[in-house]
């Protein structure tokens, strides 16, 4: 009879090559980490990171979760740089998956599946040469679609110009040369669809999304202290958790806020990146210091508790960001069992999700009239139709977007 640690060395191998990884704590990091996790029961699963972690376990001295001993990690050292400066992020970006990519090709053989995450974003490329070479299988997560997500955030300026087209080809070749890619939702994959349309190799498309933490995230039996004491004076608490940078929008949705006659609001952010000083300073500029609150970085441990601290959450993007991202902070609002405020395309994921589940409310970017005019309406009056939505929202989470339900169509698929 076999010992179970012959049985182990049976299982075929599995490479994840990921930026992020166990005990970093955030939203990526985590999400790759429980895929590890959970490929275990299928492979022999082997881990090649980074050294340093992008957000260190600095606010508890036990990680909020743990991953199977038995998952092998390989760490490259790189240099710690400063994620909000362009230039150094860049700079990180290149030599990571340059070592990234090195390691992987001493490591593999011929049959093996490789299993990555859009992150660092030359990864993909580097890889994609590595497998002609090496006939690996090539299994990629897309969180975000480069370089197109560099347009929104400015990075770069114009789809027309050389810069845009030259690297633009190079990945759609990349994207190309996969065996299968997994997005985030509906808009991502005609996005991704589109990037794949004139290439001669065409990869399968599948979508599976984020999920929610439906264990440790759940709603509060009772309110908190700060909505009591807010409802009392007639207020409403709108609340943003996740990171402030370039992407989200949320400088037009602070100046539709300083706009709104209603004063009976309350605007929580939680968490920092790459807009948080500049932010601070336009809300001090405006002397909206005593309804706009800043909160900083938060543990994954006291996500609960934030999250219930709100009566509804918002979610944005920024213009032009149609299927270039799935904010996965979505799914964690669900678990809480708090209504959404989505403010982006009306057409992405997470404006269908809302729409057709009735969790919450949509706008687009660009109508102002109608984002200020829900801000002005906005009552201890409505306090019951968000309650309705955060119940609808937290149904959903149970029954389409847990933990199980994901990562068993994850072990399915790859």
């Amino acid at each position: 009879m076999s010992s179970s640690k012959e049985i182990h060395t049976l299982k075929p191998k599995l490479w994840i090559v990921t930026e992020l990884f166990y005990p970093d704590q955030t939203s990526t990091s985590f999400i790759v980490s429980k895929i590890a996790d959970k490929m275990m029961e299928k492979y022999d699963v082997n881990v090649i990171t980074d050294s340093s972690l992008y957000q260190e376990n600095k606010f508890s001295d036990d990680p909020i979760f743990s991953i199977d001993e038995g998952i092998k990690v390989i760490r490259v050292k790189s240099k710690k740089r400063d994620k909000n400066n362009l230039i150094q992020r860049t700079m990180k970006i290149v030599s990571l998956s340059i070592k990234l990519a090195r390691i992987l090709f001493k490591n593999i053989s011929k049959g093996e599946k490789v299993f990555i995450v859009t992150n660092p974003a030359l990864l993909l490329v580097f890889l994609s040469w590595v497998k002609k070479i090496k006939r690996f299988h090539l299994y990629v997560l897309v969180h975000d679609v480069f370089p197109e997500n560099t347009l929104p955030s400015g990075i770069l300026k114009s789809e027309k110009s050389f810069t845009y087209k030259f690297i633009s080809s190079i990945f759609n070749r990349a994207y190309s040369n996969t065996d299968s890619l997994i997005v985030l939702g509906r808009d991502m994959k005609e996005i991704v669809e589109s990037k794949i349309r004139n290439t001669k190799n065409k990869p399968s498309i599948h979508i599976l999304e984020n999920w929610g933490d439906i264990d440790k995230i759940k709603p509060s039996s009772v309110t908190p202290d700060i909505l009591k004491e807010r409802h009392n004076e007639k207020s409403i608490t709108i609340q943003y958790a996740g990171n402030i940078g370039r992407l989200q929008g949320l400088e037009n949705f602070l100046q539709l806020f300083s706009v709104s006659r209603n004063k009976h609001l309350y605007f929580d952010l939680w968490g920092n990146g790459a807009l948080t000083d500049s932010l601070k300073n336009w809300v001090n500029e405006h002397e909206l210091s005593d309804r706009v609150q800043f909160h900083g970085s938060y543990s994954r441990e006291d996500q609960c508790d934030i999250l219930n601290s709100a009566d509804i959450s918002i979610v944005t993007l920024s213009k032009g960001m149609y299927g270039l991202g799935v904010p996965s902070k979505t799914y964690n609002i669900l678990a809480s069992g708090k209504p959404v405020l989505f403010i982006g395309d009306l057409n992405s994921e997470i404006a269908l999700l809302v729409k057709e589940n009735n969790i919450g409310y949509c706008f687009s970017p660009d109508d102002e009239k109608g984002i200020t005019d829900f801000l002005n309406n906005l009552t201890v009056d409505s306090l019951y139709e968000l309650e309705v939505k955060g119940r609808n929202a937290r149904v959903l989470a149970e029954e389409q977007y847990s933990e199980q339900i994901i990562l068993a169509r994850y072990i399915e698929l790859v």
